[in-house]
């Protein structure tokens, strides 16, 4: 059941991601993400169906990455980084809605007043749920995790992640060499890191931290 209450996140949020990602690219004087069909508003043209399981799987995966090419822009540097850090902060805003309105829509109940680690033990015992209301929780708990999780993710510096664009973009050329050399073994590792539940390590007590800050705002 876990499964279904994120599927809506697992599927939209690198969905949105990789066109955010093609509008800010395009808005900076780029052709391709037009050219190549990628600021339609079609959600499959931004799938990946490996990155979607992966986040159901493992609560991290991405999009199909949206091809762009920064030598159209008139500062490269400075388009680079609204190119890839602006869909990060659009994944980590939409987290943070989602857990205001999870919050908001908990006002006056003992879960709201008990914070939000008791709201979090409450939804995990009432996977089956039935109540239209506590299946919108759920689906907007999941829709927040996954958000923000993607967010953190994206400031690991292996490709297709944002970070190792940016990083590319200002470093020297032998930098990039290795960097664009050592590719595919980064890629490897990342995935075995992924799937051994290393990162989830890492970044889940961080994005845990982050929507209890929230939470705490909020209640």
């Amino acid at each position: 059941m876990r499964y279904i209450y994120m599927l809506p996140a697992a599927f939209l949020a690198p969905v949105i991601h990789e066109l955010v990602k093609a509008i800010c690219s395009t808005l900076q004087g780029d052709p391709i993400p037009r050219n190549t069909g990628r600021l339609s508003l079609n959600p499959f043209k931004h799938f990946d169906p490996i990155g979607f399981l992966f986040i159901l799987l493992f609560g991290y995966g991405w999009g199909n990455p949206a091809p762009t090419a920064a030598l159209h822009y008139k500062n490269r540097q400075r388009g680079v980084l609204v190119t890839y850090l602006v869909p990060v902060l659009v994944n980590l805003v939409l987290g943070i809605g989602a857990v205001i309105v999870v919050a908001l829509m908990t006002t006056g109940t003992n879960l709201q007043a008990d914070g939000y680690f008791a709201f979090w033990l409450y939804i995990r015992s009432h996977v089956f749920a039935s109540d239209p209301y506590l299946i919108t929780m759920l689906v907007l708990s999941h829709f927040a995790f996954v958000n923000i999780s993607l967010a953190l993710f994206n400031i690991i510096p292996v490709f297709p992640l944002a970070a190792n664009k940016i990083l590319l973009q200002f470093s020297r050329p032998d930098t990039i060499a290795k960097l664009n050399h050592y590719e595919k073994p980064m890629q490897i590792i990342l995935l075995l890191l992924l799937a051994f539940g290393l990162i989830s390590q890492v970044f889940g007590p961080l994005a845990m931290h982050i929507v209890r800050l929230v939470w705490g705002v909020v209640a």
